[in-house]
């Protein structure tokens, strides 16, 4: 027995709400993100059930958001679970990538870690996560859906697809270079058995390249057993350069 189980439920409840009014803190990711940021528009890419937009429609009580999920399950389940939020967002039930085109995706023994890339056998055996089946799912690239958005300038941007954000990126470069201020994302050099060629360098040759500098990182995840890899992945935060100034 510890003092909390002395403590009302509602006295919790109380304290969470005037912290959250007086420090106006938001929800892990988001306080990863420089304060001064008060999102309007919210992108996640991997929207999968729906925790983080979730976290992100709490922690900014005025912003909107678009979610990509191409799973069938998932995406039912992320409507689900957003419907306390009826009229903040905008959901497309198909994934991104650097081509328009039909694929299939792995459904895993987890469902966070559903991946169009095969597993890796370093990611395997780290994480115990299995393929268990395939799903037939549409792809578009984001330059293209974009015409679609309720927005055009989107001021904070998550992507999280198991490994296959280089692909997300290439098919929206010019949307990302011209629309968007922040972006969140997942970093993952055990998504590969090549260490040499993971893409880790390649996605940041390509915020480079369409005028993003890192500004911060959190949630990074060491690993161990392996002989020259310590790093399993990292979530970065990236900025428009010119919001820099």
């Amino acid at each position: 027995m510890v003092i909390n189980d002395f403590i009302p439920p509602i006295f919790n409840k109380i304290v969470k709400k005037v912290n959250t009014k007086l420090y106006n803190s938001p929800l892990h990711p988001f306080d990863s993100v420089p304060s001064s940021i008060r999102p309007k528009w919210y992108l996640d890419v991997g929207a999968n059930v729906g925790d983080v937009t979730i976290k992100a429609l709490k922690s900014y009580p005025t912003c909107q958001a678009i979610c990509f999920e191409p799973v069938a399950q998932t995406f039912n389940t992320l409507k689900q679970n957003l419907i306390n939020f009826e009229g903040r967002y905008t959901l497309f039930n198909m994934g991104l990538s650097h081509s328009n085109e039909d694929s299939e995706i792995n459904i895993t023994s987890f469902h966070g870690a559903n991946s169009i890339l095969p597993q890796s056998k370093l990611h395997k055996n780290i994480t115990g996560v299995t393929e268990i089946a395939k799903e037939k799912i549409h792809l578009v690239r984001l330059d293209d859906i974009s015409k679609d958005f309720p927005s055009q300038n989107i001021d904070l941007m998550k992507i999280d697809v198991e490994g296959f954000e280089l692909n997300v990126l290439q098919g929206g470069f010019n949307f990302i270079s011209n629309n968007v201020d922040v972006i969140m994302l997942e970093l993952a050099p055990y998504r590969s058995d090549d260490l040499t060629n993971n893409f880790v360098n390649n996605i940041f040759e390509f915020m480079k390249a369409a005028g993003f500098t890192l500004i911060n990182v959190y949630d990074v995840a060491p690993i161990s057993g392996h002989p020259n890899l310590l790093l399993g992945q990292m979530d970065c935060v990236f900025r428009r350069n010119s919001n820099l100034i």
